[in-house]
């Protein structure tokens, strides 16, 4: 079912065509999608990326990707809702869960979404909506809203950091993305922490850091009778000793990945969102534990968009992306 359009607007966000120019405006359609493992948020927005409207569904998953087409059929849905055609559509951008290799359009390392990896899931989405795609790692677009509009807005350096289904970084230096040269920086899920790393990670689906703090490990490791992360954490907020524990050890373990990365980058700001990293408790811990690994100060900030950050960010990029000229917008989407 589609949803209201966000009360917060992109427009004061992103500007495509400034006030004053001479310029005639652009009067296409665009689309961001942000595809997660439990569920998928789109918006359409016009040129100067004002949402005009948004849909949320729970992600389909099985054998063949039948999430390409259920993406397909959102995206069709998006433009029904306002009226308009396919044919207005100029620009999608997608944000998935896993690699995406720059060059190849090639997705990977994404354990909890299955999607092709022999075929370009840009060529695989362009094909069914007839119409241009850019497809990006989605926790990099939650950092480039927030670089862009958010908590970072005016920095140089930008590190987004997603705590939930899976563990993922985003990096925005001077405006840009750093993808890293096959599009896996910021796959901080395999960092390798913990005891014996060399013995346990070549059985570890995950990554050795997002078996430790991602919602599946936590589960594992901390729930039973079919509680979730989320009872969890509202045991903590209810005094329960056992998951107060729990969640202490949680923001540890977590602390050390953010302490590594401030070490090698040392970025202007930290983002942290995500299910779990937008909890307040796990927040306040992990700034808490991340204080005695580092001997100078981090600005730690909560995500400025919360869970709306990463489709806010393919939004922005799709426009960015529809103001470039052909040439810039071919390069774009390779």
């Amino acid at each position: 079912m589609p949803s209201s359009a966000m009360p917060v607007t992109v427009e004061m966000l992103i500007s495509v065509n400034p006030k004053g120019s001479s310029e005639p405006r652009l009067v296409g359609r665009i689309v961001g999608v942000d595809l997660g493992g439990t569920k998928i948020l789109a918006g359409i927005a016009d040129a100067d990326g004002r949402i005009l409207a948004t849909r949320e569904e729970a992600t389909l998953h099985g054998e063949g990707a039948p999430v390409l087409d259920q993406m397909a059929l959102l995206i069709h849905n998006l433009v029904a809702d306002i009226g308009s055609s396919i044919n207005d559509l100029d620009s999608v951008v997608i944000g998935i869960p896993g690699a995406v290799n720059p060059a190849t359009g090639l997705g990977s390392l994404s354990p909890n979404l299955a999607l092709p990896a022999d075929r370009s899931l840009r060529d695989l989405m362009a094909s069914r909506i007839a119409c241009e795609v850019v497809v990006e790692n989605d926790v990099n677009l939650a950092a480039y809203a927030e670089a862009s509009a958010g908590a970072g807005r005016g920095e140089r350096s930008l590190v987004f950091i997603s705590f939930g289904t899976g563990v993922g970084m985003g990096l925005v230096l001077n405006g840009d993305l750093w993808r890293g040269e096959f599009g896996r920086a910021g796959e901080i899920g395999y960092l390798p922490v913990g005891e014996a790393p060399h013995m346990i990670a070549p059985f570890s689906q995950n990554g050795l850091y997002e078996d430790a703090v991602g919602s599946r490990g936590i589960r594992d490791r901390f729930t039973s009778n079919g509680d979730t992360v989320s009872d969890l954490f509202a045991a903590a907020r209810g005094g329960d000793n056992q998951a107060l524990v729990a969640l202490d050890e949680i923001a540890r373990s977590a602390s050390v990945g953010l302490a590594a990365i401030h070490a090698l980058l040392d970025p202007a700001i930290t983002v942290v969102g995500g299910g779990i990293g937008s909890q307040a408790e796990f927040f306040e811990l992990l700034k808490v534990h991340l204080t005695p690994l580092l001997p100078f100060a981090c600005r730690i900030e909560h995500s400025h968009f919360g869970p709306r950050a990463g489709m806010v960010g393919a939004v922005m990029l799709a426009a960015r992306h529809l103001a470039k000229g052909p040439e810039q917008r071919s390069h774009l989407a390779s």
